[in-house]
């Protein structure tokens, strides 16, 4: 059974990950494209090279980018 704060982390990585947009995983600083967001807690997100890989939300955190 899944704790309130995990269930709560989820929700959050849902809400601010959106497709289309870019973020950084967390380990490595790295910055990769969001091509698809599940509510499942996986993402689909490609890196500069172009290649596309499966990652869980909770490893990536959203870009703020200012217009």
């Amino acid at each position: 059974m899944k704790s309130l704060e995990q269930l709560e982390s989820n929700y959050i990585s849902v809400e601010t990950l959106r497709q289309g947009a870019k973020a950084r995983i967390k380990h490595t600083g790295q910055i990769v494209e969001l091509k698809r967001v599940s509510e499942h807690g996986i993402s689909v997100v490609r890196v500069c090279a172009g290649s596309e890989y499966f990652i869980s939300n909770r490893f990536l955190e959203p870009l703020v980018t200012l217009h």
